[in-house]
């Protein structure tokens, strides 16, 4: 199974500075937000497509995620 495939994934595999946690059961990722004291909440209809997203951007490529975008350009970038 390629490393994007995975339905579980632990806070270990995640290089995104801007991600907080994940919620198996709700399906979701929480990252940080867009401004001071805002968090985003991702919220998947399936494990599989949270899973591809965490493998994809996450745990990979997370400066080409659009929360990641977001939250650089909206707090960060000047």
């Amino acid at each position: 199974m390629g490393r994007n495939k995975k339905l579980d994934w632990s806070d270990e595999d995640v290089l995104c500075p801007f991600y907080i946690s994940n919620d198996r059961a709700k399906r979701s990722i929480c990252c940080e937000g867009f401004g001071n004291g805002i968090d985003t909440i991702s919220r998947f209809r399936s494990l599989a497509l949270r899973g591809g997203h965490m493998g994809r951007y996450c745990a990979g490529r997370f400066e080409e995620c659009p929360v990641y975008h977001c939250t650089y350009k909206n707090k960060y970038w000047r």
